[in-house]
């Protein structure tokens, strides 16, 4: 059978049919005759690859087998793009690439269905989860499909272009250097208060704490930011020693109830049952202080964050709780690098690090619920002890 579909019912996107391995070759052959055509493909300076009507692949240049570490074609034939380079949501459905939930908000997905639908050139932004190490398995690409037609096949020829490094630097212009240029603000206008002005003894002391603060606050960016590229390069090395859960919520407690970003907020402790944990607790309260900092950002003035731990059998499960619901679209791309619902590109790094560092580091695994009426609750869930291949 040459074109035998695989669960035509089983998708949430894009369809699910595929074409068989006969027919697939044939199509295979059909391009790689046309010398123009071929010749076209290997002269993109880009990762480029043919898809088929059903998105799959019929051919690949070497810039694209090199990239997904495929000696030939022939182990790519027949996958669709999120399949070849790894994506974690690539097996989600039966029905494989496109068909899953997280599909309707892929760039990549978006573009080919676009394409073969209109026979226009499309371009889109993609930002992908993979399963590979480098960048902490973080690619950003930017796709262009454009349909061709060779010997009365439709094809869409699409090209990958990798933007991650762009991305990043758009992170760290619009988030980093934002927040530290805020919070250096903040100490100038303190200092200045300090050397221009006749204070009295209580509002000169209460000056000095603010400075203080703030000052902390600057060395955590920059210290973050710092450890968040050593983990996307692989160059982290955690140091485990003995914490509790109550050590770990209350040291992130007490760096954001006095928070600029929990102005009119309220940042309060849940049930803690506290645990000893063998980990690396600077990490850790990394990790809890990005969702803090993000639940306080995601909600509004008057609404409560609350922090709680609880002791398993496995381990230990931290909790950040906020009020506020996830639109559908959100959660569907909350732990992706560049992706975010504020007016500044770039601003979701904070779920996106947590992920990284508390599953890739720390041995642990993250997720979120989020529904009518129960609010939003991120969970990192860690071993009692961290895996000693992660530790230095």
């Amino acid at each position: 059978m040459t074109n035998e579909p695989a669960s035509p019912c089983s998708t949430c996107f894009a369809p699910a049919e595929r074409d068989g391995p006969v027919l697939l070759r044939r199509q295979r052959s059909a391009f790689l005759h046309d010398r123009l055509a071929s010749a076209m493909l290997e002269a993109f300076p880009d990762m480029a690859m043919v898809l088929n009507g059903r998105r799959q692949i019929v051919a690949a240049n070497q810039r694209m087998l090199s990239a997904v570490g495929a000696e030939d074609s022939d182990r790519l034939l027949g996958l669709r793009p999120g399949e070849a380079v790894g994506c974690l949501h690539a097996d989600d459905m039966p029905g494989g690439c496109g068909t899953g939930p997280y599909c309707m908000t892929c760039g990549a997905v978006n573009a080919v269905v676009e394409c073969l639908q209109t026979r226009l050139p499309v371009s889109r932004d993609c930002r992908l989860l993979t399963h590979g190490a480098r960048d902490g398995g973080a690619v950003d690409v930017r796709v262009h499909a454009v349909h061709v037609c060779v010997n009365a096949e439709d094809l869409v020829l699409v090209a990958l272009r990798d933007i991650s490094a762009e991305q990043r630097r758009r992170v760290l212009e619009r988030v980093f250097f934002h927040d530290l240029l805020n919070t250096a603000g903040g100490i100038r206008s303190i200092a200045d208060l300090l050397v221009d002005s006749q204070l009295d003894p209580a509002s000169d002391a209460e000056c000095r704490q603010d400075l203080r603060q703030l000052s902390e606050q600057i060395v955590e960016e920059i210290a973050s930011q710092r450890e968040l590229l050593a983990a996307e390069s692989g160059d982290l090395r955690p140091q485990a020693t003995e914490t509790s859960s109550r050590d770990a919520i209350d040291a992130v407690v007490s760096v954001y109830r006095n928070h600029a970003v929990a102005h009119n907020r309220c940042v309060a402790v849940g049930s803690v049952r506290d645990s000893a944990l063998w980990t690396d607790a600077t990490l850790l309260r990394r990790v809890l202080g990005n969702l803090v900092k993000n639940a306080l950002e995601a909600v509004p003035q008057g609404a409560t964050v609350t922090l709680s731990a609880e002791d398993g059998p496995g381990g230990v499960t931290f909790r950040v709780h906020n009020p506020g619901v996830m639109p559908m679209e959100v959660q569907r791309q909350v732990f992706q690098r560049s992706f975010s619902t504020k007016a500044d590109a770039g601003r979701g790094i904070g779920t996106y690090s947590v992920r990284l560092l508390a599953e890739r580091y720390l041995g642990g695994a993250v997720g979120f619920e989020s529904v009518e009426p129960l609010g939003t609750t991120f969970y990192v869930a860690l071993p009692r002890r961290m895996p000693e291949r992660t530790a230095a």
